[in-house]
């Protein structure tokens, strides 16, 4: 990769800022442009729409990678390499255990179920993320005014053998999900470990903020309008811990 020009993003450093969000649905970036101050849409070659703008002061590039580990490493790797030095993932995930409908989750960590991330580092890492940085992720679901839950992710390639219900899989996807409660996992999604693992060996900070949208149990989804608000106020709460992470990581002020 160019270090003046990403590959697949076809941006500079100078386009982006020192803070970015990755979100699978490009709608998602069209929202968040609307949502941020003075956005402009960078790209949207092979539909990773990418856009750049401002909350709170802080400059923030929002990219969507579509869906699953292997793209969504691209994309942060990408982003990395032009300088952002600390991501969040905001999609949505399906509930695991007591994990309701319509909750913010933030994960603590992710159980390493797919294959990209071992490209990074060896299996025997754990996929855990920015200590810091989740910790403003935690007040700003907190200040959005949903109900949040904290906890372990569990992150698959395959939606359709591991994560939804289609009798093609090696075990019935029912007795997964309850042996990932069990061992205190609270929600299931195709990228987040990957993106921990692949911010720590590149030595950027990542999180992951996602909305419960789909029953791991029924496969019953979050009513359309309901959705949108949701991800709505998501979008808010990453902005804003984002926006309070650059301002946490910026030196104190010396007394003149």
């Amino acid at each position: 990769m160019s270090s003046n020009n990403a590959w697949y993003l076809r941006c500079g450093p100078e386009d982006v800022g020192r803070s970015a969000v990755l979100v699978g649905d490009r709608g998602r970036v069209l929202l968040a442009a609307e949502l941020l101050d003075d956005a402009v849409i960078l790209n949207e070659d092979r539909g990773l729409t990418t856009a750049t703008g401002y909350h709170q002061g802080e400059r923030i590039t929002v990219s969507a990678f579509g869906m699953g580990a292997p793209i969504a490493t691209v994309v942060l790797h990408e982003l990395a390499g032009l300088g952002v030095k600390r991501f969040v993932r905001l999609g949505t995930v399906m509930t695991v255990g007591e994990t309701t409908l319509g909750e913010l989750v933030v994960a603590h960590g992710a159980v390493r179920g797919e294959s990209t991330s071992a490209s990074y580092l060896p299996l025997a890492f754990p996929a855990v993320p920015d200590f810091a940085l989740t910790r403003h992720l935690e007040q700003a679901a907190a200040d959005s005014g949903r109900p949040t839950r904290s906890g372990i992710y569990a992150t698959f390639d395959g939606f359709y053998t591991e994560m939804f219900e289609t009798g093609h899989g090696t075990e019935p996807v029912a007795d997964r999900y309850a042996a990932l409660a069990a061992a205190g996992v609270v929600a299931a999604d195709m990228e987040t470990s990957a993106l921990l693992v692949a911010a720590r060996a590149l030595g950027v900070a990542a999180g992951s903020l996602c909305l419960a949208s789909v029953s791991g149990v029924t496969n019953e989804k979050m009513p359309h309008e309901e959705r949108v608000a949701a991800e709505g106020a998501l979008l808010r709460a990453g902005f804003a811990a984002l926006a309070a992470s650059a301002r946490a990581d910026e030196p104190a002020a010396t007394p003149a």
